[in-house]
């Protein structure tokens, strides 16, 4: 029995955590993007709390200098 809560617990843990989503929004690291907009083609998508997702972390930072707007990080993958 206790192997099936443990096993149970576990399964919880794993699936609740799967859309990545931890209730707080964090801001994007945009360190020395003031003059380069240029990013790494690497996909590694990020959710904004615009609503969009972004190929990856410096993709959002550059839509952030454009729009000059405080997009922030709802969650790691797809919207």
């Amino acid at each position: 029995m206790y192997k099936r809560v443990l096993l149970f617990g576990l399964l919880f843990l794993l699936t609740s955590g799967a859309h990545g989503s931890t209730g707080s929004y964090r801001k994007p690291v945009c360190a020395d993007m003031a003059e380069i907009n240029a990013c790494p083609l690497n996909l590694a998508p990020v959710c904004g709390d615009d609503g969009n997702t972004y190929a990856n972390e410096c993709m959002l930072c550059v839509e952030r200098l454009k729009t000059k707007s405080e997009i922030l990080i709802m969650r790691t993958g797809n919207c």
